[in-house]
């Protein structure tokens, strides 16, 4: 059984495990917990899948205004569980939660964007980002 929840608790060091088990972990300050603990911290919605025991399978983390839209900055399963509905679960429930008015959007890697098609999200025509100077 798997348990969805939001969490303000998460710690860096289960976001390091369960982020640096996915792809996802190569665009991610790992080797910083100290960063990566700010970011956990300033993120307005965190939602995990836990087996049974306890372990973080995998995790959602964005920002929202609670009005309008909610930015995934990060929606990871960790290798292994992938291709169980894991994520789609998370996005779910973050739709729960923000309700129906509340438009999720997200960024995916290219080797993620068949996932987000299969599950029914759509394509905006264009994102555009100023990227970071400190890559670390």
């Amino acid at each position: 059984m798997i348990t969805y929840a939001r969490e303000n608790g998460l710690t860096a060091a289960d976001y390091i495990a369960c982020v640096g088990a996915t792809t996802l972990g190569q665009g991610r300050p790992l080797a910083n917990p100290d960063r990566i603990q700010a970011m956990l911290d300033n993120a307005d919605l965190l939602i995990t899948a836990r087996d049974a025991g306890g372990a973080l399978l995998g995790l959602l983390r964005a920002i929202t205004d609670w009005h309008w839209v909610c930015y995934c900055i990060d929606l990871a399963v960790i290798e292994g569980q992938q291709g169980k509905h894991i994520g789609q679960t998370l996005l779910d429930t973050a739709t729960e939660l923000l309700g129906p008015k509340i438009s999720i959007v997200l960024l995916s890697k290219p080797d993620a964007e068949g996932f987000y098609r299969h599950i029914g999200m759509t394509e905006p025509m264009a994102a555009f980002m100023r990227p970071r100077i400190d890559r670390s």
